[in-house]
C-alpha cells in the first residue's frame, strides 16, 4: 500500500527553476545566520549561571523517558520565586526515571544551573552539544534535579489530547506484548526508542537499522499510506487527500512534532498537495522546499543538527541514486520489494557516507544485508503491534491472535538487527587521524561508480 515519490524528467517542475534557486539561498543565508548570530540571551537566567536555583517553568514538549532517567524540556518563567520579564527561554531538566511529569504541567526545578558542553565520543570526534541543543532553543541544563509539578493541564489542548492516545497505544503495547518487543513497537509505531536499551540500540546502530525505530520518512510514509489506502476508497479523491493531510498532522503532532517528525511530515504534505492539483511531484523540488522551509523557521538546523543533515542527505541519495542503482541489480529477485530495498539502502548509505565519517566516524557494512532481511517484515510488524495494542486496550484476549502475530515478527526483527550488529565487520570505525584518507577513498569510488554507470572507461 506504501507510496514513493519519483523524479519525473519530463515534469515542468524539473530542478534548475525559480524555486530551487530560491530554497538555495535560504539554506545559505540560514548557514550565514547560525555563524555570525549571537548566543542565546537569557538574563534572568545568565545571572545564576553556575549556582543552584530553583526555575519554574511549562513542559512544552512530550517527556523523553531515557533508559535511566528522563528528560524534560521547560520554557521558564520564573526564576527563585521572581517572575522574568525578559524571554528566559528553555531548560533542558534531566531528572529521575520515575518522576510524574507530563505535558502540559507546570513544574518547579531546584538544581544546579549549567551551560551545556562540548564532549568527546568514542571514536574521537567532538559533538557540539550546546549547539545542538540551540537549534532548538535550549540554553542551559538542570542535571539530577528535584522536581515538583505545581499544576497540571496548562498545555494546548489538542496536542494534550493526541498525547493521550500516544500513551494509550504505549500501554496497550506494553499490555499485548513482552518486553522488549512492546518498546520495539512503540519504536517502529511511535518513534520511541529510547527505552529499548543501548545494547539493542547501539546493535541496531552498527546494522544500519536504527532508521526503523526513530520517526523518519519512512515510518510517516506507512501510515499515511494506510490512511489513504483506506480512504480512497470511501471518500471522493479531493477529501481523502485532505484526510491524509489532517492525518500527517495529528500523527505528527501526537509523536511529539519533533523536527524530524515536522520533516517527514513536510515531505507527504508537498507531495499530497501534488497529487490533489494533478501535477507531477518533482522529488527533489519537494526535498528543496522542504529544507529551506525547515532552514527557514530554524536556521540552526542546517548546521548543528545532525538528524537534519542525514534526512535530507538520505532521501536526496534515494531520489538520484536508487532507481539507476536498481537497473543494475537485475539479478537480485523483486519478490517482497527486495531488489528496491538493496538499491536504496545502497543509495542512501552512499550518500550519508561523507557526512558520516566527518560527524560520527562510523559507517555500517552490515546495513546491506540487514536491510534487505528486517524493511519486509516492518510493515506488517507495524499493522500487528497497532492492531493488538489498540485492542488491547479493550480485551487481551480478544488482542491475542495479533499479539502472537506481533510478537513472532518483532521478536524476529531484534534478533536478526541484534546479529548483524555483533557480526565483527558489522561497521567500521574510523579514527580521527584516518578521515581524510578514508574521505580519499569514497570519491574515488564515488568516481568508479560513475563511470561503471555511465559506460565510460
Amino acid at each position: 500500500t506504501q507510496w514513493t515519490v519519483e523524479a519525473d524528467p519530463n515534469s515542468s517542475s524539473r530542478l534548475g527553476g525559480f524555486v530551487p534557486a530560491f530554497s538555495f539561498l535560504i539554506i545559505a543565508g540560514a548557514v550565514i545566520y547560525s555563524l555570525l548570530a549571537p548566543p542565546l540571551s537569557a538574563p534572568s537566567l545568565d545571572a545564576h549561571r553556575g549556582a543552584r536555583a530553583v526555575v519554574q517553568g511549562l513542559v512544552v514538549e512530550d517527556p523523553d523517558v531515557r533508559e535511566r532517567n528522563i528528560r524534560v524540556v521547560v520554557r521558564a518563567d520564573m526564576v527563585n520565586g521572581v517572575i522574568a520579564k525578559d524571554r528566559v527561554g528553555k531548560i533542558l531538566v534531566i531528572t529521575d526515571r520515575y518522576a510524574p511529569i507530563a505535558y502540559g504541567d507546570r513544574i518547579q526545578v531546584n538544581g544546579v544551573l549549567k551551560e551545556p558542553e562540548a564532549f568527546e565520543t568514542d571514536n574521537d570526534r567532538t559533538f557540539d552539544y550546546p549547539n545542538y541543543l540551540r537549534s532548538q532553543g535550549i540554553s542551559y541544563q538542570m542535571s539530577f534535579s528535584d522536581v515538583r509539578v505545581v499544576e497540571h493541564g496548562e498545555g494546548n489542548p489538542l496536542v494534550a489530547a493526541l498525547l493521550s492516545v500516544k500513551h494509550s497505544l504505549e500501554r496497550g503495547f506494553t499490555l499485548a506484548l513482552p518486553e522488549p518487543e512492546s518498546t520495539l513497537a512503540s519504536g517502529i509505531l511511535l518513534g520511541e526508542k529510547q527505552s529499548l536499551g543501548a545494547e539493542i540500540t547501539d546493535a541496531f546502530r552498527r546494522a544500519g537499522i536504527v532508521h526503523i525505530v526513530v520517526l523518519s520518512g519512512y515510518n510517516v510514509s506507512v501510515v499515511i499510506a494506510a490512511i489513504l489506502f483506506v480512504a480512497l476508497r470511501l471518500l471522493p479523491r479531493t477529501l481523502a487527500l485532505s484526510v491524509a493531510g489532517l492525518g500527517i498532522v495529528l500523527f505528527v503532532t501526537m509523536t511529539g512534532a519533533s523536527e524530524t517528525g515536522m520533516r517527514a511530515g513536510a515531505m507527504a504534505a508537498i507531495v499530497l498537495l501534488a497529487k490533489g492539483l494533478n501535477r507531477p511531484a518533482d522529488a527533489l523540488r519537494i526535498l528543496l522546499i522542504v529544507a529551506a522551509g525547515m532552514a527557514l523557521l530554524n536556521p540552526f538546523l542546517v548546521l548543528y543538527n545532525l538528524s537534519y543533515q542525514l534526512s535530507i542527505l538520505a532521501t536526496l541519495g534515494l531520489i538520484l541514486f536508487s532507481d539507476p542503482i536498481a537497473q543494475r541489480l537485475r539479478f537480485i529477485p523483486e519478490t517482497l520489494g527486495l531488489r528496491q530495498i538493496v538499491a536504496a539502502t545502497i543509495a542512501t548509505q552512499a550518500a550519508v557516507a561523507p557526512l558520516l565519517v566527518v560527524s560520527i566516524g562510523e559507517i555500517s557494512i552490515a546495513s546491506l544485508i540487514a536491510n534487505p532481511v528486517i524493511l519486509p517484515l516492518v510493515e506488517l510488524a507495524m499493522f500487528f503491534s497497532f492492531a493488538a495494542g489498540a485492542l488491547a486496550l479493550v480485551s487481551v484476549t480478544l488482542a491475542l491472535p495479533f499479539s502472537l502475530v506481533a510478537y513472532l515478527l518483532l521478536h524476529f526483527i531484534i534478533a536478526a538487527g541484534v546479529w548483524f550488529g555483533s557480526l565483527p565487520a558489522a561497521s567500521l570505525a574510523i579514527p580521527l587521524a584516518w578521515q581524510w584518507f578514508a574521505l580519499g577513498i569514497l570519491a574515488l569510488l564515488y568516481v568508479a561508480a560513475f563511470r561503471f554507470a555511465t559506460g565510460r572507461r
